[in-house]
């Protein structure tokens, strides 16, 4: 019979009750053996039947501490994992998270799995029973980290069978830190920053991203991350950065030897956006009948267009032909551009439609530090705060800690970009242009 405790949980009390239940019969068979006439069969059998029991016994106790765990952290993310499978059922059921069978009159909680560990992450499964929905498990996701000494739950995934509960112990992105830049390229993802478990955070590279976020909350770190990140397919010619910087260039000039073409005024950067159209354009005449996907190569490279405060263009011009054209532009570069490898990586502060009237052809989006739970949801949208994406809720002492939305439907993921320096960016600059 196995034992109900998962085998990387459990302890010693639980393997040798398991050792008892398994091999009962063998000591029993052994203790009648002995009551045997002495005969030299008998004894020889007793013998080798005892020295290969007590054989037995050795090696499991030897595999047994081999897979022990030895380190503190290992030994205290087991009693975790053995507390959350051990008082779940009265947990759920104090909670309100249980159904009635009406044949039995019994109570039914919802079925958990063997907790995983991602960093100091804890992910159970979790199964609904008939008469529970995942809003339920949403709204006590708060007092479920309060009972199980978590810093923070949430709830990923949209099938009430296929529900995870993510329990949070630790913050691994806490403390600032930098990241060993360049990398090289696959041609998808740029190495931006971490994960909530502590894995790198790659941003991908092909749909149109919005970041949006509050003055301080680290915009420049995303901006210098997908530069500095691109830094060897931009030296190579598979990459070409156009930027826009509509703070004077106080921004991105810094970093000017990355970049293939630069405006900071606005009527240069409106000339740019349009000239990005037409290089669309000619290219998607170039490609028609011979493929549907671009795919960087020298002399074709994937061109992104990087514009620091995009409401400056879209919002805050006070030349209504420009603010027209500008507009315009970008609607159509976002709306045509993926396909034949024109990407736009813009950010701003206020992500209210009125600002950005192409918000909605943007379909990967960062979340930074914002005022208040409306502009969350204009950002990441009322599904994703609905999954803990909270990012009204980020400290100001925490700059770089975002919530990404990916365009391919998964759950939002909490991370935090890296810290980038006038150093690293005067040195990248200098040695990738």
């Amino acid at each position: 019979m196995a034992s109900p405790v998962p085998r990387e949980l459990r302890n010693w009390a639980d393997e040798v009750h398991i050792l008892v239940r398994r091999w009962w019969w063998a000591a029993l068979l052994v203790f009648l053996t002995s009551w045997l006439p002495p005969l030299p069969a008998v004894q020889v059998a007793f013998t080798v039947g005892s020295l290969g029991l007590l054989l037995l016994v050795a090696v499991w106790f030897v595999l047994t501490a081999m897979r022990m765990p030895r380190r503190p952290e290992d030994r205290w993310k087991r009693d975790v994992a053995r507390s959350i499978l051990s008082s779940w059922s009265n947990t759920a059921m104090n909670l309100g998270l249980s159904v009635r069978d009406h044949a039995t009159g019994a109570a039914i909680v919802p079925a958990i799995s063997a907790p995983i560990w991602i960093g100091s992450t804890c992910a159970v499964g979790v199964a609904l029973p008939q008469g529970l929905g995942r809003e339920h498990l949403h709204n006590q996701a708060d007092l479920l980290a309060q009972a199980f000494g978590a810093r923070r739950a949430t709830v990923q995934g949209a099938q009430i069978s296929a529900l995870v509960l993510r329990l949070e112990f630790g913050d691994a992105l806490q403390e600032p830190f930098t990241l060993d830049l360049p990398t090289a390229w696959d041609g998808k993802t740029v190495p931006m920053g971490l994960d909530s478990s502590g894995a790198i955070w790659n941003l991908r590279l092909g749909p149109h991203t919005l970041v949006a976020g509050s003055s301080g909350s680290g915009k420049a770190s995303l901006v210098w991350g997908l530069l500095l990140g691109l830094a060897n397919p931009i030296k190579s010619g598979l990459v070409e950065v156009w930027g826009i910087d509509r703070k004077g260039g106080m921004e991105l000039a810094l970093g000017l030897p990355l970049l293939t073409r630069f405006a900071a005024d606005a009527e240069r950067s409106v000339i740019l956006l349009e000239e990005a159209v037409e290089a669309m354009q000619q290219r998607a005449r170039d490609l028609a009948g011979k493929t549907r996907q671009h795919v960087a190569a020298i002399g074709s490279p994937t061109v992104v267009v990087l514009i620091d405060e995009l409401a400056a263009l879209t919002a805050y011009e006070t030349d209504r032909d420009l603010l027209r054209r500008a507009n315009a532009a970008l609607a159509t570069l976002a709306s045509q551009g993926r396909a034949v490898g024109f990407v736009v990586f813009a950010c701003l502060q206020d992500p209210r439609k009125e600002t950005l009237p192409a918000r909605g052809l943007f379909t990967q989006t960062v979340g930074l530090r914002l005022r208040d739970r409306i502009e969350t949801a204009m950002v990441l949208g009322d599904g994703a705060v609905a999954s803990g994406a909270l990012c009204h809720e980020i400290s100001s002492d925490t700059p770089g800690i975002a919530y990404v939305l990916p365009d391919d439907g998964r759950a939002p993921e909490r991370v935090r970009a890296g810290l980038i320096t006038d150093a690293m960016i005067r040195d990248i600059a200098a040695r990738f242009p």
